[in-house]
């Protein structure tokens, strides 16, 4: 069977959550302009959209909790910082050896941002999604990259969706320093910490509170109690298990003076490969705030009693 297949496919390349969802509109999707809202504007004869999940719950460091050490996410470490693509890529291949169409979402393209990952990922059975906006696995919690294919195999579609189960917890709303979080289920991404430490303008409340952090922010995620688990004890993947092998040398690449010390051709070099599309100059300036916020917190802890 296809589905049969696609799972092995699946599992040779790493992919540890899928399932199959019905290629119709998103009619809860905010953007009415936007293609991502219709599978069927980018493959007129959808019928199927596979989402694949990938856990980068493991992908963290001590370190961490080091002012010296610049601080970043799970999510920006994993390569998936858009979409995942590369794991998906056997799986397209396969289906169009097999006569049938096949579209990979892919973020880093103009052209390629063509799924609502998150809502497409709840439809095919992986999660819900929270009040923090982000897709929540009870296996996995909100540790997963996602990517997806839209298709025009008949595949069987999950029917049965995941109960939200966030109930009246708060706790990512109360923790989001920048009030990003006001409308549950909604992500204001001007006030976003993640999103200020990826654009131009960085707002002047984000230089302090952003503390080491020099791309990305998880403080809601680390707040979140489906994500517990995953904060003190990771699950034993492929990739939980690469990146421990790894995890050295990544401490310290991320020593804030070293950071500071790269040039432009260093950072495309060593982190053009995680794909995250942020501009050198937007980092080098994170990195500069982040050795300030350091000093400054030091000078502190010297004044005290």
């Amino acid at each position: 069977m296809l589905s049969d297949e696609i799972s092995r496919l699946a599992d040779s390349t790493g992919i540890d959550a899928l399932g199959f969802a019905e290629a119709s509109p998103f009619s809860n999707y905010a953007l009415r302009d936007s293609r991502r809202r219709d599978p069927k504007i980018s493959l007129p004869n959808a019928k199927t959209i596979i989402v694949a999940g990938i856990y980068i719950g493991g992908l963290t460091f001590p370190a961490w909790e080091n002012p010296k050490y610049g601080r970043t996410s799970r999510l920006y470490l994993s390569g998936f910082f858009l979409d995942v693509v590369k794991p998906l890529e056997p799986i397209a291949a396969y289906l169009r050896e097999e006569g049938f169409q096949a579209v990979v979402c892919d973020s880093s393209s103009d052209e390629g941002s063509i799924l609502p990952l998150k809502l497409a990922a709840v439809r095919a059975g992986l999660g819900w999604q929270g009040k923090h906006s982000l897709l929540i696995s009870r296996k996995y919690g909100t540790f997963l990259a996602l990517g997806g294919i839209i298709t025009d195999a008949d595949l069987a579609h999950n029917t049965e969706l995941e109960p939200n189960r966030c109930r009246e917890c708060d706790r990512c709303r109360q923790a989001c320093p920048m009030g990003a979080l006001d409308q549950p289920y909604v992500l204001d991404r001007k006030k976003c910490l993640s999103n200020s430490l990826q654009v131009e303008e960085l707002p002047e409340e984000a230089r302090v509170i952003m503390g080491n952090r020099v791309a990305d922010c998880e403080i809601c995620q680390e707040a979140c109690p489906w994500n517990k688990k995953h904060l003190g004890n990771p699950l034993d993947t492929a990739m939980t298990k690469k990146f421990q092998r790894q995890m050295k040398a990544w401490e310290e690449f991320f020593y804030l003076p070293h950071l500071a010390e790269l040039s432009e051709k260093e950072y495309i070099e060593t982190l053009g490969r995680l794909n995250t599309g942020i501009p050198y100059e937007f980092f080098h300036r994170n990195v500069l705030i982040a050795l300030e916020n350091e000093k400054r917190g030091r000078k502190g802890r010297q004044t005290n009693p």
